[in-house]
């Protein structure tokens, strides 16, 4: 069983517990197809190793929110992506305006699917599917997401189909 080395497990629990401590948060209209760039930086050695494609919009929708915080979701779903999608990963980012003056950004993979029954745990504190016991991880990536859409006032779902792939998406509030 691959693990992670415990550095990692030592910041993503601190990253939780600073959400938890922050109070209110400066909310800003945010340039999302920077954060994204920023994100696709940060995991440029998983992109290039695993030869993924991915496929950006053209433009996002504005909404707001903070952008080191919703930077974090990014990486944490195009990373799942990474791990979890096809062979070779190809992984598509959009988003979509909600009827109810929302924005709805998500990250689409070519992976296997997760059944309706492992979808309900996938966003709880160290929650890892029995399937991805051989991937490197610690179960904290999907809860650090959801705790980071609860302080800011949004959501955070998925959607998958078994052997078509998965959708994650995080919903916040336009500009």
């Amino acid at each position: 069983i691959k693990c992670c080395n415990t550095n990692d497990i030592i910041n993503a629990l601190l990253l939780l517990a600073g959400i938890d401590r922050m109070g209110e948060v400066e909310m800003s209209a945010l340039p999302m197809f920077d954060i994204v760039e920023d994100a696709l930086t940060s995991l440029e050695l998983q992109i290039s190793s695993s030869r993924a494609m991915i496929i950006l919009p053209e433009k996002f929708p504005k909404c707001v929110g903070y952008r080191d915080w919703v930077e974090e979701v990014w990486i944490n779903y195009i990373s799942n992506a990474l791990k979890y999608g096809g062979t070779p990963p190809k992984i598509e980012l959009g988003a979509d305006i909600l009827d109810d003056n929302r924005v709805r950004y998500w990250v689409k993979d070519n992976g296997l699917g997760i059944t309706e029954e492992d979808q309900t745990a996938l966003f709880k504190t160290f929650s890892r599917l029995p399937q991805t016991a051989n991937q490197e991880g610690h179960g904290l990536g999907l809860s650090i997401a959801k705790r980071i859409m609860d302080k800011l006032g949004g959501e955070v779902a998925v959607e998958s189909e078994l052997g078509v792939g998965s959708v994650f998406s995080f919903i916040l509030p336009m500009t």
